[in-house]
């Protein structure tokens, strides 16, 4: 499917059982994801589009207010294995505690 190898189209695969252990931003759960997997090609499209107009306005309403926007779980620092500049696990997503995660989608 979509030129993937069978592997690659699991990875996005999401259990009902899965749904209560995700954090309610993670990519799995991405309504204009799962309609283009479902088949639902015009409301991916959509979807797409009204997700796309949400995040310029959380940062028009991030800018006005002067918020300075940063990652929850990573951040930007020294690759231990490579010394390269990369993004590391800072902690906290398996905790399971997601009360305060913004509505993404």
């Amino acid at each position: 499917m979509y030129n993937f190898t069978s592997f690659a189209a699991t990875l996005n695969e999401l259990e009902p059982s899965m749904e209560r252990l995700l954090a309610p931003t993670d990519c799995r759960l991405r309504p204009d994801i799962r309609a283009m997997e479902n088949g639902d090609i015009d409301l991916a499209s959509a979807e797409k589009e009204r997700l796309e107009e949400k995040q310029r306005a959380a940062r028009r309403d991030r800018s006005k207010d002067e918020e300075e926007w940063s990652t929850r779980w990573f951040h930007l620092g020294t690759n231990p294995f490579t010394g390269a500049e990369d993004w590391l696990y800072a902690g906290g997503y398996f905790d399971r505690k997601y009360t305060d995660c913004p509505n993404i989608y």
